[in-house]
Protein backbone atom coordinates (compact mmCIF):
# COMPACT_ATOMS: atom_id res chain seq x y z
CA UNK A 1 0.00 0.00 0.00
CA UNK A 2 2.85 2.03 0.77
CA UNK A 3 5.86 1.83 -1.38
CA UNK A 4 4.36 1.88 -5.00
CA UNK A 5 3.11 5.03 -4.57
CA UNK A 6 6.17 6.15 -3.03
CA UNK A 7 8.92 4.63 -5.72
CA UNK A 8 6.26 6.11 -8.51
CA UNK A 9 6.54 9.44 -6.86
CA UNK A 10 10.61 9.57 -6.27
CA UNK A 11 10.87 7.40 -10.08
CA UNK A 12 9.12 10.78 -11.67
CA UNK A 13 12.09 13.23 -10.52
CA UNK A 14 14.07 10.83 -12.25
CA UNK A 15 16.90 11.22 -10.00
CA UNK A 16 19.04 8.04 -9.92
CA UNK A 17 20.52 9.44 -6.90
CA UNK A 18 17.62 10.24 -5.35
CA UNK A 19 15.94 6.65 -6.35
CA UNK A 20 18.90 5.09 -5.16
CA UNK A 21 18.94 6.82 -1.23
CA UNK A 22 15.27 5.93 -1.28
CA UNK A 23 16.02 2.52 -1.92
CA UNK A 24 18.53 1.75 0.60
CA UNK A 25 15.80 4.06 2.90
CA UNK A 26 13.32 1.97 2.94
CA UNK A 27 15.46 -1.39 3.19
CA UNK A 28 17.62 0.32 6.32
CA UNK A 29 14.40 2.20 7.79
CA UNK A 30 12.19 -1.69 7.43
CA UNK A 31 14.97 -3.07 9.28
CA UNK A 32 14.83 -0.93 11.79
CA UNK A 33 10.73 -0.81 12.52
CA UNK A 34 10.82 -4.96 12.39
CA UNK A 35 13.73 -4.97 14.82
CA UNK A 36 11.67 -2.48 17.04
CA UNK A 37 9.05 -5.07 17.09
CA UNK A 38 11.17 -7.51 17.88
CA UNK A 39 11.95 -9.29 15.05
CA UNK A 40 15.40 -9.45 13.19
CA UNK A 41 16.91 -6.92 11.76
CA UNK A 42 17.96 -9.18 9.27
CA UNK A 43 14.64 -10.38 8.22
CA UNK A 44 13.14 -6.63 8.14
CA UNK A 45 16.06 -5.92 5.52
CA UNK A 46 14.82 -9.02 3.62
CA UNK A 47 11.37 -8.37 4.42
CA UNK A 48 11.92 -4.86 2.37
CA UNK A 49 14.11 -6.46 -0.68
CA UNK A 50 10.82 -8.89 -1.29
CA UNK A 51 8.28 -6.06 -1.45
CA UNK A 52 10.81 -3.77 -3.84
CA UNK A 53 11.53 -6.65 -5.67
CA UNK A 54 7.66 -7.02 -6.08
CA UNK A 55 6.95 -3.68 -7.22
CA UNK A 56 7.05 -2.85 -10.97
CA UNK A 57 10.38 -0.98 -10.23
CA UNK A 58 12.46 -3.97 -9.23
CA UNK A 59 14.91 -4.19 -12.43
CA UNK A 60 15.31 -0.17 -11.69
CA UNK A 61 16.24 -0.43 -7.89
CA UNK A 62 18.00 -3.52 -8.83
CA UNK A 63 19.74 -1.44 -11.47
CA UNK A 64 20.88 1.40 -8.90
CA UNK A 65 21.43 -1.28 -5.82
CA UNK A 66 24.31 -3.37 -8.12
CA UNK A 67 27.28 -1.44 -6.87
CA UNK A 68 26.58 -1.20 -3.53
CA UNK A 69 25.51 -5.24 -3.91
CA UNK A 70 28.85 -5.82 -5.19
CA UNK A 71 30.24 -3.91 -1.93
CA UNK A 72 28.05 -5.85 0.50
CA UNK A 73 28.76 -9.23 -0.77
CA UNK A 74 32.77 -8.47 -0.97
CA UNK A 75 31.99 -7.26 2.83
CA UNK A 76 30.36 -10.35 3.53
CA UNK A 77 32.64 -13.34 1.42
CA UNK A 78 35.36 -11.56 3.94
CA UNK A 79 33.84 -11.42 6.79
CA UNK A 80 33.04 -14.91 6.41
CA UNK A 81 36.73 -15.97 5.75
CA UNK A 82 37.55 -14.18 8.80
CA UNK A 83 35.48 -15.91 11.41
CA UNK A 84 37.08 -19.43 10.00
CA UNK A 85 39.57 -21.22 12.40
CA UNK A 86 42.32 -22.87 10.44
CA UNK A 87 43.54 -24.58 12.85
CA UNK A 88 39.96 -25.99 14.76
CA UNK A 89 39.51 -27.07 10.90
CA UNK A 90 42.70 -28.95 10.41
CA UNK A 91 42.19 -30.35 14.20
CA UNK A 92 39.11 -31.41 13.54
CA UNK A 93 38.68 -32.52 9.58
CA UNK A 94 36.40 -35.06 10.01
CA UNK A 95 33.77 -33.23 11.59
CA UNK A 96 34.46 -30.80 8.82
CA UNK A 97 33.54 -33.11 6.09
CA UNK A 98 31.04 -34.61 7.51
CA UNK A 99 29.17 -31.27 7.88
CA UNK A 100 30.12 -30.44 4.28
CA UNK A 101 28.67 -33.49 3.56
CA UNK A 102 25.39 -33.07 5.25
CA UNK A 103 24.92 -29.69 3.75
CA UNK A 104 25.47 -31.07 0.08
CA UNK A 105 23.50 -34.48 0.89
CA UNK A 106 20.23 -31.64 1.93
CA UNK A 107 21.01 -29.15 -0.28
CA UNK A 108 21.02 -31.27 -3.23
CA UNK A 109 17.83 -33.12 -2.55
CA UNK A 110 15.62 -30.30 -1.67
CA UNK A 111 16.47 -27.63 -4.08
CA UNK A 112 16.26 -30.57 -6.71
CA UNK A 113 13.14 -31.57 -5.57
CA UNK A 114 11.64 -28.19 -5.55
CA UNK A 115 13.10 -27.52 -8.67
CA UNK A 116 11.15 -30.15 -10.19
CA UNK A 117 8.08 -29.20 -8.41
CA UNK A 118 7.43 -26.54 -10.65
CA UNK A 119 7.64 -28.47 -13.42
CA UNK A 120 11.31 -27.52 -14.71
CA UNK A 121 13.17 -30.70 -16.32
CA UNK A 122 15.40 -33.06 -14.15
CA UNK A 123 18.32 -31.85 -15.97
CA UNK A 124 18.05 -28.42 -15.34
CA UNK A 125 16.75 -29.41 -11.57
CA UNK A 126 19.94 -31.41 -11.47
CA UNK A 127 22.12 -28.50 -12.33
CA UNK A 128 20.18 -25.59 -10.28
CA UNK A 129 20.90 -28.21 -7.19
CA UNK A 130 24.73 -28.45 -7.93
CA UNK A 131 24.39 -24.83 -8.44
CA UNK A 132 22.87 -24.21 -4.90
CA UNK A 133 24.46 -26.50 -3.14
CA UNK A 134 26.78 -24.04 -1.02
CA UNK A 135 25.29 -22.39 2.51
CA UNK A 136 23.23 -20.08 2.10
CA UNK A 137 23.90 -16.06 3.89
CA UNK A 138 20.64 -16.53 5.42
CA UNK A 139 21.84 -19.89 7.27
CA UNK A 140 23.91 -17.32 9.49
CA UNK A 141 21.35 -15.21 10.66
CA UNK A 142 19.56 -18.57 11.99
CA UNK A 143 23.04 -19.69 13.29
CA UNK A 144 23.00 -16.22 15.03
CA UNK A 145 19.12 -16.25 16.09
CA UNK A 146 19.71 -20.30 17.24
CA UNK A 147 22.22 -19.35 19.49
CA UNK A 148 20.67 -16.77 21.11
CA UNK A 149 18.59 -19.49 22.44
CA UNK A 150 21.02 -21.79 23.54
CA UNK A 151 21.12 -23.97 20.03
CA UNK A 152 24.45 -24.60 18.43
CA UNK A 153 25.09 -26.66 15.00
CA UNK A 154 25.04 -30.47 15.39
CA UNK A 155 24.42 -29.63 18.96
CA UNK A 156 28.06 -29.45 19.31
CA UNK A 157 28.22 -25.95 20.93
CA UNK A 158 31.41 -24.15 19.80
CA UNK A 159 32.74 -26.93 17.99
CA UNK A 160 29.63 -27.22 16.17
CA UNK A 161 29.44 -23.38 15.33
CA UNK A 162 32.99 -23.46 13.84
CA UNK A 163 32.39 -26.41 12.09
CA UNK A 164 29.47 -24.71 10.64
CA UNK A 165 31.74 -21.92 9.42
CA UNK A 166 34.39 -24.02 7.73
CA UNK A 167 31.92 -25.92 6.27
CA UNK A 168 30.63 -22.88 4.62
CA UNK A 169 33.89 -21.48 4.06
CA UNK A 170 34.81 -24.37 1.76
CA UNK A 171 31.64 -24.88 -0.10
CA UNK A 172 31.59 -21.46 -0.83
CA UNK A 173 35.56 -21.90 -2.47
CA UNK A 174 33.99 -24.87 -4.55
CA UNK A 175 30.97 -23.14 -6.17
CA UNK A 176 33.49 -21.76 -8.92
CA UNK A 177 34.20 -25.93 -9.23
CA UNK A 178 30.39 -26.67 -9.24
CA UNK A 179 29.33 -23.82 -11.83
CA UNK A 180 31.07 -26.10 -14.78
CA UNK A 181 30.17 -29.07 -13.33
CA UNK A 182 26.95 -27.83 -13.47
CA UNK A 183 26.88 -27.02 -17.12
CA UNK A 184 28.25 -30.10 -18.24
CA UNK A 185 26.20 -32.78 -16.29
CA UNK A 186 23.02 -30.85 -17.70
CA UNK A 187 24.30 -31.29 -21.12
CA UNK A 188 25.49 -34.99 -20.53
CA UNK A 189 21.84 -35.74 -18.85
CA UNK A 190 19.79 -33.98 -21.92
CA UNK A 191 22.32 -35.96 -24.15
CA UNK A 192 21.13 -39.57 -22.52
CA UNK A 193 17.44 -38.33 -22.69
CA UNK A 194 17.97 -37.17 -26.55
CA UNK A 195 19.58 -40.87 -27.01
CA UNK A 196 16.48 -42.41 -25.22
CA UNK A 197 13.80 -40.72 -26.79
CA UNK A 198 14.82 -40.49 -30.46
CA UNK A 199 15.38 -36.71 -30.38
CA UNK A 200 18.34 -34.31 -31.60
CA UNK A 201 20.60 -33.60 -28.66
CA UNK A 202 20.51 -30.08 -27.71
CA UNK A 203 23.71 -28.18 -28.59
CA UNK A 204 23.96 -26.00 -25.25
CA UNK A 205 24.05 -26.50 -22.15
CA UNK A 206 20.07 -25.44 -21.56
CA UNK A 207 21.11 -23.76 -18.04
CA UNK A 208 22.19 -20.10 -18.85
CA UNK A 209 18.40 -18.23 -18.84
CA UNK A 210 17.96 -20.49 -16.30
CA UNK A 211 19.90 -19.83 -13.69
CA UNK A 212 20.69 -15.84 -15.38
CA UNK A 213 17.50 -15.13 -16.37
CA UNK A 214 15.31 -12.07 -15.19
CA UNK A 215 11.79 -12.21 -14.78
CA UNK A 216 11.05 -8.95 -16.69
CA UNK A 217 7.51 -10.11 -18.23
CA UNK A 218 7.88 -8.36 -21.43
CA UNK A 219 10.41 -9.47 -22.83
CA UNK A 220 10.83 -12.94 -22.30
CA UNK A 221 12.33 -15.13 -24.79
CA UNK A 222 12.32 -12.51 -27.44
CA UNK A 223 15.62 -12.48 -29.71
CA UNK A 224 16.56 -10.85 -33.25
CA UNK A 225 14.74 -7.64 -31.23
CA UNK A 226 15.07 -4.08 -31.50
CA UNK A 227 15.97 -2.35 -27.85
CA UNK A 228 14.54 1.38 -27.47
CA UNK A 229 16.15 2.98 -25.28
CA UNK A 230 14.35 5.61 -24.02
CA UNK A 231 10.40 6.86 -24.43
CA UNK A 232 10.62 10.35 -26.35
CA UNK A 233 9.09 11.78 -29.23
CA UNK A 234 10.87 9.67 -31.66
CA UNK A 235 10.59 6.29 -29.82
CA UNK A 236 6.80 6.97 -29.62
CA UNK A 237 6.71 7.28 -33.39
CA UNK A 238 9.50 4.36 -34.07
CA UNK A 239 7.01 2.01 -31.98
CA UNK A 240 4.06 2.72 -34.23
CA UNK A 241 6.21 2.08 -37.28
CA UNK A 242 7.65 -1.05 -35.49
CA UNK A 243 4.56 -2.53 -34.13
CA UNK A 244 2.82 -2.22 -37.95
CA UNK A 245 5.90 -4.07 -39.55
CA UNK A 246 6.20 -7.11 -37.06
CA UNK A 247 9.44 -6.28 -35.70
CA UNK A 248 9.88 -7.56 -32.25
CA UNK A 249 11.04 -4.79 -29.74
CA UNK A 250 11.61 -3.97 -26.28
CA UNK A 251 11.27 -0.45 -24.97
CA UNK A 252 13.31 0.59 -21.88
CA UNK A 253 12.36 4.04 -20.35
CA UNK A 254 13.75 6.09 -16.99
CA UNK A 255 10.50 8.49 -16.98
CA UNK A 256 7.05 6.32 -15.16
CA UNK A 257 5.05 8.71 -17.31
CA UNK A 258 6.80 7.55 -20.68
CA UNK A 259 6.60 4.02 -18.95
CA UNK A 260 2.67 3.98 -18.46
CA UNK A 261 2.13 5.12 -21.42
CA UNK A 262 4.15 2.47 -22.92
CA UNK A 263 2.22 0.20 -20.80
CA UNK A 264 -1.27 1.20 -21.96
CA UNK A 265 -0.30 0.43 -25.42
CA UNK A 266 0.43 -2.54 -25.01
CA UNK A 267 4.11 -1.95 -25.29
CA UNK A 268 7.07 -4.63 -23.39
CA UNK A 269 7.97 -1.92 -21.34
CA UNK A 270 11.34 -1.67 -18.34
CA UNK A 271 11.75 0.85 -16.35
CA UNK A 272 14.77 1.59 -15.12
CA UNK A 273 18.43 4.01 -16.11
CA UNK A 274 19.04 1.93 -19.40
CA UNK A 275 22.78 2.91 -19.24
CA UNK A 276 23.61 0.81 -17.08
CA UNK A 277 24.95 -2.26 -17.69
CA UNK A 278 21.66 -4.66 -15.57
CA UNK A 279 19.24 -3.00 -17.51
CA UNK A 280 20.77 -3.39 -20.75
CA UNK A 281 21.17 -7.21 -19.80
CA UNK A 282 17.96 -7.65 -18.55
CA UNK A 283 16.16 -6.40 -21.98
CA UNK A 284 18.13 -9.02 -23.23
CA UNK A 285 21.45 -7.18 -25.06
CA UNK A 286 23.05 -9.70 -26.36
CA UNK A 287 20.49 -11.35 -27.94
CA UNK A 288 19.33 -8.28 -29.82
CA UNK A 289 19.39 -7.37 -33.73
CA UNK A 290 19.82 -3.35 -32.63
CA UNK A 291 20.19 -0.94 -29.92
CA UNK A 292 18.39 2.35 -31.12
CA UNK A 293 18.78 5.76 -28.78
CA UNK A 294 16.30 8.00 -30.63
CA UNK A 295 15.68 10.68 -28.42
CA UNK A 296 18.11 11.37 -25.45
CA UNK A 297 20.68 14.28 -24.58
CA UNK A 298 24.29 13.36 -25.76
CA UNK A 299 25.79 12.82 -22.34
CA UNK A 300 23.22 9.83 -21.95
CA UNK A 301 23.57 8.76 -25.39
CA UNK A 302 26.98 8.43 -24.98
CA UNK A 303 26.77 6.51 -21.61
CA UNK A 304 24.56 4.19 -22.81
CA UNK A 305 26.73 3.20 -26.07
CA UNK A 306 29.79 3.42 -24.02
CA UNK A 307 28.54 0.07 -22.03
CA UNK A 308 26.32 -1.51 -24.69
CA UNK A 309 29.09 -1.66 -27.13
CA UNK A 310 31.17 -4.03 -24.79
CA UNK A 311 28.80 -6.04 -24.01
CA UNK A 312 27.27 -6.87 -27.46
CA UNK A 313 29.75 -5.83 -30.32
CA UNK A 314 27.78 -7.16 -32.62
CA UNK A 315 24.40 -5.31 -31.87
CA UNK A 316 23.93 -2.41 -34.33
CA UNK A 317 23.72 0.60 -32.34
CA UNK A 318 22.19 4.12 -34.10
CA UNK A 319 21.88 7.23 -32.27
CA UNK A 320 20.19 10.35 -33.06
CA UNK A 321 21.99 13.86 -32.22
CA UNK A 322 21.97 17.14 -33.38
CA UNK A 323 25.30 18.81 -34.20
CA UNK A 324 28.11 17.02 -36.07
CA UNK A 325 31.01 16.74 -33.25
CA UNK A 326 28.22 14.91 -31.02
CA UNK A 327 27.96 12.53 -33.75
CA UNK A 328 31.98 12.24 -33.80
CA UNK A 329 32.05 11.22 -29.86
CA UNK A 330 28.74 8.42 -30.32
CA UNK A 331 30.85 7.14 -33.44
CA UNK A 332 33.97 6.89 -31.09
CA UNK A 333 32.14 5.72 -28.23
CA UNK A 334 30.98 2.95 -30.50
CA UNK A 335 27.86 3.49 -32.54
CA UNK A 336 27.17 2.00 -36.10
CA UNK A 337 25.26 4.83 -37.25
CA UNK A 338 24.36 8.18 -35.66
CA UNK A 339 21.94 10.26 -37.28
CA UNK A 340 22.60 14.21 -37.29
CA UNK A 341 19.22 15.75 -37.13
CA UNK A 342 21.34 19.21 -38.74
CA UNK A 343 23.13 17.10 -41.68
CA UNK A 344 20.26 15.47 -42.08
CA UNK A 345 17.87 18.34 -43.10
CA UNK A 346 20.61 19.43 -45.52
CA UNK A 347 20.53 16.22 -47.39
CA UNK A 348 16.36 16.04 -47.43
CA UNK A 349 16.92 19.74 -48.75
CA UNK A 350 19.19 17.99 -51.12
CA UNK A 351 16.85 14.96 -51.80
CA UNK A 352 13.90 17.80 -52.80
CA UNK A 353 16.08 19.68 -55.13
CA UNK A 354 17.14 16.63 -56.74
CA UNK A 355 13.95 15.31 -57.29
CA UNK A 356 12.27 18.89 -58.65
CA UNK A 357 15.34 18.98 -61.09
CA UNK A 358 14.41 14.84 -62.21
CA UNK A 359 17.12 12.98 -60.77
CA UNK A 360 16.26 9.32 -61.18
CA UNK A 361 15.43 8.03 -57.72
CA UNK A 362 18.14 5.68 -58.48
CA UNK A 363 20.38 8.00 -58.51
CA UNK A 364 19.17 10.05 -55.80
CA UNK A 365 19.92 6.96 -53.04
CA UNK A 366 23.68 6.87 -54.76
CA UNK A 367 24.25 10.39 -54.29
CA UNK A 368 22.53 10.88 -50.71
CA UNK A 369 24.99 7.88 -49.61
CA UNK A 370 27.92 10.17 -50.91
CA UNK A 371 26.38 12.73 -48.73
CA UNK A 372 25.97 10.34 -45.79
CA UNK A 373 29.52 8.36 -46.23
CA UNK A 374 32.10 9.48 -43.52
CA UNK A 375 29.84 11.12 -41.28
CA UNK A 376 28.52 13.79 -43.76
CA UNK A 377 32.00 15.11 -45.10
CA UNK A 378 30.92 15.56 -48.45
CA UNK A 379 28.95 18.62 -46.60
CA UNK A 380 31.68 20.14 -43.98
CA UNK A 381 33.14 23.21 -45.81
CA UNK A 382 36.76 22.47 -44.63
CA UNK A 383 36.51 19.24 -46.16
CA UNK A 384 34.82 20.02 -49.69
CA UNK A 385 36.70 19.71 -52.90
CA UNK A 386 35.83 21.16 -55.83
CA UNK A 387 31.80 19.65 -55.65
CA UNK A 388 30.75 17.49 -52.92
CA UNK A 389 28.55 15.52 -55.21
CA UNK A 390 28.74 15.58 -58.84
CA UNK A 391 25.41 15.36 -60.93
CA UNK A 392 24.97 15.00 -64.65
CA UNK A 393 21.32 17.45 -65.11
CA UNK A 394 19.98 17.51 -68.87
CA UNK A 395 17.91 20.21 -70.52
CA UNK A 396 14.70 18.21 -69.51
CA UNK A 397 15.44 18.63 -66.10
CA UNK A 398 15.33 22.31 -65.97
CA UNK A 399 11.75 22.51 -67.98
CA UNK A 400 9.66 21.04 -65.14
CA UNK A 401 8.62 22.46 -61.59
CA UNK A 402 6.70 20.63 -59.61
CA UNK A 403 4.61 22.64 -57.13
CA UNK A 404 1.33 21.96 -54.77
CA UNK A 405 -2.09 23.37 -55.64
CA UNK A 406 -3.57 25.66 -52.91
CA UNK A 407 -6.70 26.18 -51.71
CA UNK A 408 -8.80 29.36 -52.85
CA UNK A 409 -6.93 29.03 -56.15
CA UNK A 410 -8.26 30.21 -59.52
CA UNK A 411 -7.02 26.25 -60.44
CA UNK A 412 -8.71 24.34 -57.80
CA UNK A 413 -11.44 22.21 -58.56
CA UNK A 414 -11.10 22.95 -62.46
CA UNK A 415 -10.28 20.67 -64.87
CA UNK A 416 -7.01 20.72 -67.27
CA UNK A 417 -9.05 21.85 -70.30
CA UNK A 418 -10.80 24.26 -68.82
CA UNK A 419 -7.11 25.68 -67.23
CA UNK A 420 -5.86 25.63 -70.84
CA UNK A 421 -3.00 25.41 -69.80
CA UNK A 422 -1.64 23.71 -73.58
CA UNK A 423 -2.74 27.37 -74.87
CA UNK A 424 -0.32 28.70 -72.42
CA UNK A 425 2.74 26.63 -73.38
CA UNK A 426 2.86 24.41 -69.89
CA UNK A 427 2.22 20.25 -69.84
CA UNK A 428 1.35 18.59 -66.55
CA UNK A 429 3.27 15.54 -66.81
CA UNK A 430 2.17 13.93 -63.45
CA UNK A 431 -0.10 14.69 -60.52
CA UNK A 432 0.50 12.85 -57.14
CA UNK A 433 -2.90 13.06 -55.04
CA UNK A 434 -2.76 11.49 -51.74
CA UNK A 435 -0.11 9.30 -53.35
CA UNK A 436 -2.15 7.81 -55.77
CA UNK A 437 -0.02 8.95 -59.29
CA UNK A 438 -1.69 10.15 -62.49
CA UNK A 439 0.79 9.74 -65.33
CA UNK A 440 0.06 12.24 -68.39
CA UNK A 441 -3.21 13.14 -67.31
CA UNK A 442 -5.98 13.83 -69.30
CA UNK A 443 -7.61 17.06 -70.46
CA UNK A 444 -10.78 15.72 -67.96
CA UNK A 445 -8.93 15.73 -65.00
CA UNK A 446 -9.69 17.88 -62.61
CA UNK A 447 -7.10 20.24 -60.14
CA UNK A 448 -7.54 19.43 -56.41
CA UNK A 449 -6.17 21.36 -53.45
CA UNK A 450 -3.39 19.40 -51.83
CA UNK A 451 -2.80 17.51 -55.36
CA UNK A 452 0.88 17.84 -55.84
CA UNK A 453 1.92 18.47 -59.72
CA UNK A 454 4.74 18.01 -62.36
CA UNK A 455 4.41 21.10 -65.41
CA UNK A 456 6.60 21.15 -67.60
CA UNK A 457 7.35 24.38 -69.72
CA UNK A 458 9.37 27.66 -70.16
CA UNK A 459 9.60 30.03 -67.72
CA UNK A 460 8.20 32.99 -69.28
CA UNK A 461 5.04 30.22 -69.19
CA UNK A 462 5.31 29.61 -66.18
CA UNK A 463 5.22 33.66 -65.24
CA UNK A 464 1.80 33.81 -67.86
CA UNK A 465 0.18 31.23 -65.63
CA UNK A 466 0.74 32.19 -62.53
CA UNK A 467 -2.27 34.13 -61.48
CA UNK A 468 -4.20 30.13 -61.63
CA UNK A 469 -2.28 28.91 -58.54
CA UNK A 470 -2.33 32.17 -56.72
CA UNK A 471 -4.59 32.63 -53.70
CA UNK A 472 -7.25 35.02 -54.01
CA UNK A 473 -5.11 36.91 -50.80
CA UNK A 474 -1.96 36.66 -52.97
CA UNK A 475 0.20 39.80 -52.33
CA UNK A 476 -1.27 42.52 -55.03
CA UNK A 477 2.13 45.21 -53.94
CA UNK A 478 0.15 47.75 -52.30
CA UNK A 479 -1.62 45.98 -49.37
CA UNK A 480 0.07 44.26 -46.10
CA UNK A 481 1.22 40.76 -46.79
CA UNK A 482 -2.05 38.61 -46.98
CA UNK A 483 -0.69 35.06 -46.89
CA UNK A 484 -0.39 35.82 -43.18
CA UNK A 485 -4.33 35.78 -43.77
CA UNK A 486 -5.15 33.09 -45.01
CA UNK A 487 -3.05 31.47 -42.84
CA UNK A 488 -5.04 32.89 -39.88
CA UNK A 489 -8.35 31.83 -41.30
CA UNK A 490 -7.29 27.60 -41.82
CA UNK A 491 -5.79 27.67 -38.77
CA UNK A 492 -8.68 28.93 -36.74
CA UNK A 493 -11.16 26.24 -38.87
CA UNK A 494 -7.87 23.95 -37.57
CA UNK A 495 -8.34 24.86 -33.48
CA UNK A 496 -10.45 22.75 -31.64
CA UNK A 497 -11.59 24.44 -28.36
CA UNK A 498 -13.61 20.84 -27.49
CA UNK A 499 -9.88 19.07 -27.16
CA UNK A 500 -7.96 18.50 -24.22
CA UNK A 501 -4.61 19.38 -24.64
CA UNK A 502 -2.11 17.55 -22.52
CA UNK A 503 1.85 17.42 -22.43
CA UNK A 504 3.92 14.54 -21.24
CA UNK A 505 7.83 15.84 -20.09
CA UNK A 506 10.80 14.08 -21.80
CA UNK A 507 12.52 11.93 -20.21
CA UNK A 508 15.73 13.77 -20.73
CA UNK A 509 14.14 17.53 -19.33
CA UNK A 510 15.43 18.93 -16.77
CA UNK A 511 12.28 21.74 -16.20
CA UNK A 512 11.43 22.23 -12.72
CA UNK A 513 8.40 23.82 -13.55
CA UNK A 514 6.46 20.17 -14.89
CA UNK A 515 4.21 20.58 -11.88
CA UNK A 516 2.04 23.11 -13.35
CA UNK A 517 1.31 21.06 -15.86
CA UNK A 518 -2.56 19.91 -16.71
CA UNK A 519 -4.87 18.69 -19.24
CA UNK A 520 -6.42 22.25 -20.63
CA UNK A 521 -8.99 23.46 -23.56
CA UNK A 522 -8.20 25.77 -26.11
CA UNK A 523 -10.03 29.38 -25.11
CA UNK A 524 -10.62 30.18 -29.13
CA UNK A 525 -10.20 28.24 -32.62
CA UNK A 526 -7.06 30.96 -33.17
CA UNK A 527 -4.70 33.43 -31.25
CA UNK A 528 -7.21 35.29 -28.55
CA UNK A 529 -5.15 38.42 -28.86
CA UNK A 530 -4.57 38.67 -32.72
CA UNK A 531 -8.90 37.69 -33.26
CA UNK A 532 -10.02 40.45 -30.76
CA UNK A 533 -7.29 43.07 -32.82
CA UNK A 534 -8.37 41.56 -36.58
CA UNK A 535 -4.70 41.11 -37.11
CA UNK A 536 -2.64 37.40 -38.70
CA UNK A 537 -0.60 35.67 -36.63
CA UNK A 538 2.29 32.42 -38.19
CA UNK A 539 1.81 29.92 -35.75
CA UNK A 540 -0.42 28.72 -32.63
CA UNK A 541 0.98 27.97 -28.97
CA UNK A 542 -1.54 27.02 -25.51
CA UNK A 543 -0.76 27.97 -22.41
CA UNK A 544 -0.63 24.49 -20.50
CA UNK A 545 -1.75 25.79 -17.00
CA UNK A 546 -4.69 27.97 -18.44
CA UNK A 547 -5.51 27.09 -21.96
CA UNK A 548 -4.94 30.77 -23.58
CA UNK A 549 -4.22 30.54 -26.80
CA UNK A 550 -1.88 32.90 -28.63
CA UNK A 551 0.82 33.70 -31.64
CA UNK A 552 4.34 32.65 -31.67
CA UNK A 553 7.63 35.02 -31.72
CA UNK A 554 7.66 34.26 -35.44
CA UNK A 555 4.14 36.67 -35.52
CA UNK A 556 3.62 39.93 -35.51
CA UNK A 557 1.93 40.21 -31.88
CA UNK A 558 4.22 37.14 -29.76
CA UNK A 559 1.34 37.35 -27.83
CA UNK A 560 1.88 33.64 -26.19
CA UNK A 561 5.34 34.92 -24.77
CA UNK A 562 3.06 38.50 -23.74
CA UNK A 563 0.77 35.79 -22.21
CA UNK A 564 3.51 34.50 -20.07
CA UNK A 565 5.19 38.16 -18.40
CA UNK A 566 1.44 38.96 -17.84
CA UNK A 567 0.59 35.37 -15.90
CA UNK A 568 4.26 34.05 -15.47
CA UNK A 569 2.11 30.33 -16.62
CA UNK A 570 5.07 29.10 -17.73
CA UNK A 571 5.03 26.42 -20.14
CA UNK A 572 3.28 26.35 -23.57
CA UNK A 573 2.48 23.88 -26.34
CA UNK A 574 2.83 24.55 -30.07
CA UNK A 575 -0.61 23.77 -31.72
CA UNK A 576 0.94 23.08 -35.11
CA UNK A 577 -0.89 19.61 -36.90
CA UNK A 578 1.88 17.04 -35.77
CA UNK A 579 4.13 19.09 -33.02
CA UNK A 580 3.68 17.60 -29.56
CA UNK A 581 6.61 19.63 -28.37
CA UNK A 582 6.25 22.36 -25.03
CA UNK A 583 8.28 25.01 -23.92
CA UNK A 584 9.36 26.57 -20.97
CA UNK A 585 9.72 30.19 -20.86
CA UNK A 586 11.66 30.48 -17.63
CA UNK A 587 14.10 27.40 -17.82
CA UNK A 588 14.32 28.50 -21.46
CA UNK A 589 15.07 24.55 -22.90
CA UNK A 590 11.94 21.99 -24.39
CA UNK A 591 9.61 20.25 -21.81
Amino acid sequence: RLLPPLLEHVARVCSPELFLLTVIAVCFGTAYLVGLAGVSVALGAFLAGLVVSQSRYAEHALSEILPLQILFSATFFVSVGLLLDLSFAMGHLPMVIAAIAAVLLVKLATTFVAVRAVGRAAPVAAASALWLAQVGEFSFVLERAGREVGLTPFGLGENGSQAFVAATVFLMALTPVFAPLAGRMVTQLQRMRARMSGEDAPTSNGLADDTHAVDTHAIDGLTNHVIIAGFGRGARRLTNVLQGSGVPFAVLTLSPDGALEAEAAGLPTIRGDYSKRFMLEAVGLRRAKMLIVPDDAVAMAHRVVSVARPLSPTTRIVACVRTQHEAEELIAAGADRVINTEMEAVVGMFDDVLRSYQVSPKHIVRHEAELRRGLYEALDETMMTEAAVACELSDDCFSTRTFTVRPGTPATDRSLAELQLDERLLHVTRIDRMGQLIHEPAGATELHAGDVVTVAGEPESFARAAQLFRSEEALDGTNAPALPQLERRQRADYVDTEATIEVVPSATSTCSHTDSLRPVQPHTKGCEACLAEGKSWVHLRVCMSCGYVGCCDSSPGKHATAHFHESAHPIARSLEPGEDWAWCYVDEEMV
